[in-house]
């Protein structure tokens, strides 16, 4: 055998033994990011705070909706006080402090 085709075989050999490793490389990259993509955990749907009284009776949605109409009564008659003497008292300021200051 001729020293020459001695190697061009043995370089054909290392040349197919590269291409195998880099197909059993690519192969695991594959199956890596397949069982990357498949084993994650999976996504909860987030519920929005009405759904939830949704799932009570109604006579629990009526109690709450009645609940929270008498707050948000008194949250504006307490802001309505204070926008009242507020008033007065500027009211106050500008009839007997501002005239002084002329």
């Amino acid at each position: 055998m001729n020293p020459d085709q001695s190697r061009e075989e043995e370089f054909r050999q290392r040349e197919t033994e590269l291409r195998d490793r880099e197909i059993k490389v690519r192969m695991q990259e594959l199956e890596s990011e397949i069982e990357t993509t498949t084993t994650g955990k999976p996504v909860r749907q987030r519920r929005h705070a009405f759904s939830l009284l949704s799932h009570l009776p109604r006579w629990a949605q009526l109690i709450l909706l009645f609940i929270g109409m008498i707050l948000a009564i008194r949250i504006a008659s307490a802001l309505a006080g204070v926008f009242i003497l507020f008033v007065i008292g500027w009211v106050g300021y500008k009839l007997f402090f501002e005239r002084d200051a002329n």
